[in-house]
């Protein structure tokens, strides 16, 4: 570890590089779980951002190697004094060594730009002046070269790295072009000198054709990413919206159902009722046969009323071993009928298979019918007190709003007037 050997976990907190790993490499998001302590997880983005960096300091370094060895090229072919190449090529070792250092022994990690970008820019225009200064001959591959090593500056992390590399690239370029320009030229005179020019544009393309490829491979990851994240936030919003145990929506779920119903009943002038469910002598039910009972009572209540609904209606736990109802495009006279079916298949219900020998569940349900204007809260307390009014009748029974239909329907069983209205049981 070098000069950090032995530093204590939590001072990798400190470290400047964490600070902007995040915002440099998204792909931190796509890694695995998220590990359990805080400390492990800035350890693993650490070594993470460590590994990436050797990666691009490996790619600079060999493109060194291959600028060294076409000025060694250039040399042979009488382009260039073997002398300047050789002082070219000391310069790119000490300053690429110097770097590889700083990296070995996490000295890098005491710097404001960490990854020393602007270092490795610095060797770069330093190293191709020099050349262009020496060897004017070489004018116009040295900025060639250069342009392609300044394809680095993207990646810096600080924008003070990244505009003074950019500054400094393009600051050098005019230099060269101005000072050298009337030398300039591509050294195509001989087949040596044709291949050679050919290699300069080559690397050049390559190297830009490899930062290309990185930055397409993090827009990759980072859509990934992004396709994850919005998955992961879709399954949070209907778990917000849903209720484990009876498998139906919750309180929150159902009442942006209704509000959504609400809406395009107002907006197209349609019907509407709304219901609740209160399933009766609950509290007997989880004396007599404990909360276990009473969940599997819940249970069975959310599985038979999605079975019995349609689609396009909604139903919610409301609270406790209330549900609500949305029943949109049903009017109050067919809502009667509906759930006065279904308080009968409640009632019929096998719930000796559930709860055990002996065991009956009835429930009582009011109703009423959205009046247009109103909000979904007063529809569902005109409900409210219908229900009320069902459980003061001695429960299991249908109770409907007494502005639409005073007589509450009685535990006998409703006609079957179905027409027009789609069976729903």
């Amino acid at each position: 570890m070098g000069a950090h050997e032995g530093r204590r976990p939590a001072a990798l907190l400190r470290m400047p590089v964490l600070s902007s790993i995040s915002r440099n490499f998204p792909d931190r998001l796509l890694w695995g779980p998220k590990p359990a302590s805080p400390l492990v997880d800035e350890a693993l983005h650490l070594e993470r951002w460590k590994r990436r960096t050797w990666q691009l300091h490996i790619s600079v370094l060999v493109s060194h190697i291959y600028a060294l060895l076409l000025f060694l090229g250039h040399a042979w072919a009488g382009y260039a004094p073997w002398a300047v190449v050789l002082g070219y090529g000391l310069w790119v070792v000490a300053g690429m060594g110097f770097i590889t250092w700083a990296y070995a022994s996490d000295w890098c990690h005491r710097l404001r730009d960490p990854g020393m970008f602007l270092t490795h820019q610095l060797v770069s225009i330093i190293g191709v002046l020099g050349m262009v200064m020496a060897a004017p001959a070489l004018a116009f591959q040295s900025m060639v070269m250069l342009i392609a090593f300044s394809a680095d500056g993207f990646l810096a992390r600080s924008r003070t790295s990244f505009w003074l590399t950019w500054i400094g690239t393009l600051i050098a370029v005019a230099a060269i072009i101005l000072w050298r320009g009337p030398l300039m030229r591509m050294t195509t005179d001989t087949a040596a000198g044709q291949l050679l020019a050919f290699g300069v544009v080559l690397g050049a393309v390559v190297r830009c054709s490899v930062q290309a490829t990185f930055f397409r491979s993090m827009q990759y990851r980072l859509g990934i990413a992004n396709d994850k994240l919005a998955t992961a936030l879709a399954q949070i919003e209907a778990l917000l919206r849903h209720d484990d145990l009876t498998g139906v929506s919750n309180r929150r779920g159902v009442i942006e159902r209704l509000h959504e119903v609400r809406t395009a009943a107002h907006d197209r002038g349609t019907v509407l009722c709304v219901a609740l469910l209160d399933i009766d002598h609950f509290k007997r039910i989880n004396d007599s046969f404990g909360h276990e009972g009473g969940d599997r009572v819940l249970r069975a209540f959310g599985t038979l009323l999605k079975s019995q609904l349609r689609s396009a209606d909604g139903v919610g736990r409301y609270g406790g071993e209330e549900f609500l109802l949305v029943l949109p495009d049903t009017d109050l006279a067919q809502a009667s009928e509906l759930l006065e079916r279904l308080r009968l298949r409640i009632a019929e219900a096998p719930w000796t298979q559930t709860l055990g020998e002996g065991a009956r569940v009835t429930c009582t349900l009011g109703a009423a019918q959205y009046r247009a204007g109103e909000s979904v809260e007063a529809t569902i307390a005109r409900a409210d007190a219908a229900l009320y009014r069902g459980k003061a009748q001695g429960r299991n029974c249908t109770v409907l709003e007494p502005q639409q239909a005073p007589q509450a329907l009685s535990g006998a069983p409703a006609p079957r007037t179905d027409a027009g209205m789609p069976d729903r049981l």
